[in-house]
Parts: structure tokens; sequence; C-alpha cells
């Protein structure tokens, strides 16, 4: 349990960084997109490392093939509303998140 708090909090403070800069100026949707894309990415390379060592199940390997057509079309710049965008966004960084951080466990 502690993990997961631990985890939505990290996942938490990472979105909310990402709504403004150091000079206080806020991040546009789209912006906000990109910088949770880049996350999402660094997140699944990651994870793939993991996955060619031979430490994730295969549960996990299909919970995060499942998650990239659709991040991949909505990460490849595709987006007409960058609201929603971000919320889907969100949500698979979370999902990802939680997976790595129960790898690393």
């Amino acid at each position: 349990m502690k993990d997961i708090l631990m985890t939505v909090a990290f996942v938490a403070a990472f979105f909310m960084s990402a709504c403004t800069t150091p000079g206080g100026n806020r991040l546009s949707a789209e912006q906000q997109v990109q910088i949770t894309c880049e996350g999402i990415i660094s997140t699944v390379r990651v994870l793939a490392g993991y996955r060619a060592a031979g430490e994730l199940s295969k549960e996990t390997v299909k919970t995060v093939s499942d998650l990239m057509p659709s991040t991949v079309k909505l990460c490849s710049g595709e987006v007409t509303d960058y609201a929603s965008t971000l919320t889907t966004l969100q949500e698979t960084a979370f999902i990802l998140l939680t997976v790595k951080k129960g790898v690393e466990s």
C-alpha cells in the first residue's frame, strides 16, 4: 500500500510540476501533452529493459502492449482536443509508473 501511495504522490508531483515553468508561466495543454508523452516514452524504455531481462510477467507485458497503440497515436501530434488527450495520457502514465514501481520493488 505504501508503494502505491508513493507512486500516486510521484505522479501527482510530476503532473503538477508540468503545469508551470520555473518562472511561473503556465504551460499550454499542448506543451503538457508533449511533456507527458516524453515521460511515457522514458518509462516504456525502462520497462523494455525489464522485459528483455525477463522481469515482466505476461500480464504486465500485455498491459503495456495494450496501451501502446492509443498512446503512440496521441503522442504522434495528431491531436485536436489537448485537454482530453492530456487526461488519457495521464492515466496511461499512472498505469506505466505503477507497473514500473511494482517491478522495482
